[in-house]
């Protein structure tokens, strides 16, 4: 029966391929435009990392045209059928683009046959992979199907892909299945909001107008990653009942995906994104999280509350060995890690070889020298028509 549905599924999907590209073949007759398209599945709203490209485009030159398409695919049918117009609108903005960014698999950029001097370039939404992903974790529990990645032709046609080391190149060259002299070297905007303490200063302020109790108590910033058909409630009440509550601030930042209960209390206004609350927290626990590859370029005590791990590398497959790269950080008992923190016991060495290992560029030009990448294919100094 699964055989059956799965072939169903493939007749459909190819199908809607041709069917896609038929109506492309049309869309690409209108001209090109001095434009940058950007593209993102992870939010219906404009991230961090391309409100700051936007930025630097347009302050460089105001007459490039910039559009910016953020959605995420819902499983509810006629969302479904909303995301299908929606793709079509990015399909025009594609093919009347001269440069693409995006920081996800999509659909249009993926099965499409586009013009030859688009330039796509890949970002991706994290600063790393302690996970895999990707063609790294085909036919895992957490992964996708191999049948369905090649239907979907999953990460095709990037014609770059950008990583923040030549270690993550390695783990991205695995990930995307492309050749490594696509990839280059740079970190996400995303790195230069946290480097640069002015950016953001204002929410900062505002955040501790209304959470005063963050400066009189040194702040716990707990991330966990999202975890597929799995309950991570038990979980989280640990991490709280470890917690010595007169003595620190706990902040629970879940995955948007997670619906966990019982947080409520420990949650702030969403107005302040992960990026805001690494600057806030005096020590981070996550586990499997990118978020790490972020917080580590503010060199604060980072730890990693692997309870799973066994089950998690089976499930899904990790790109980083915790236990021997972040040894004194990493463990599987949450009462190791708050009694760590209670005796101020880090070893700032240890996390410093792990940030000069995945985080190369440690300043806050990685907008700049992305936007200049970006510029090599747009025409400088043309009116847009």
């Amino acid at each position: 029966m699964k055989k059956i549905r799965t072939q169903i599924l493939r007749i459909c999907i190819c199908i809607g391929k041709k069917f896609l590209n038929i109506i492309y073949f049309f869309i690409k007759i209108c001209p090109t435009k001095n434009k940058v398209v950007m593209l993102s599945r992870q939010s219906n709203t404009v991230n961090l990392d391309f409100k700051l490209i936007k930025e630097e485009i347009l302050k460089r030159d105001n007459a490039i045209k910039i559009e910016i398409l953020c959605k995420i695919v819902k499983k509810d049918f006629f969302d479904r059928i909303k995301y299908c117009f929606y793709i079509l609108k990015c399909m025009y903005h594609i093919a009347t683009a001269k440069v693409c960014v995006l920081d996800g698999y999509s659909i249009p950029i993926s099965i499409l046959n586009h013009k030859k001097k688009l330039e796509i370039i890949q970002i991706w939404h994290a600063s790393g992979a302690i996970k895999k992903f990707g063609y790294q974790s085909l036919d895992k529990k957490e992964g996708r199907g191999t049948e369905i990645a090649k239907i979907m032709n999953m990460h095709k046609n990037y014609s770059h892909v950008m990583a923040p080391s030549n270690a993550t190149a390695h783990i991205y060259k695995e990930a995307f299945n492309i050749d490594k002299s696509k990839i280059f070297i740079n970190g996400l905007p995303r790195l230069d909001y946290l480097i640069n303490k002015d950016l953001g200063i204002k929410k900062l302020k505002d955040f501790y107008k209304q959470y005063p109790q963050c400066k009189d108590k040194k702040t716990i910033l707990y991330v966990p990653t999202f975890r597929k058909n799995i309950d991570s409630k038990e979980n989280i009440k640990k991490v709280i009942d470890a917690v010595d509550s007169s003595r620190y601030q706990l902040i629970i930042k879940l995955h948007p995906l997670d619906k966990s209960d019982g947080t409520d209390r420990y949650v702030v206004n969403k107005r302040y994104n992960t990026f805001d609350l690494l600057k806030i927290a005096d020590y981070i626990i996550t586990d499997y999280s990118a978020v790490a590859f972020e917080a580590i370029v503010l060199n604060k005590p980072i730890y990693f509350y692997v309870y799973d791990i066994n089950e998690y590398e089976n499930a899904r497959g990790l790109n980083v060995n915790l236990m021997e790269e972040m040894n004194n950080a990493t463990s599987t008992n949450i009462k190791e890690i708050v009694n760590s923190i209670e005796n101020d016991n880090y070893n700032y060495s240890e996390l410093e070889a792990f940030r000069n290992r995945y985080i190369e560029n440690l300043d806050s030009n990685n907008t700049k020298r992305l936007v200049d990448f970006v510029f090599k294919y747009l025409d400088k100094g043309v009116e847009n028509e």
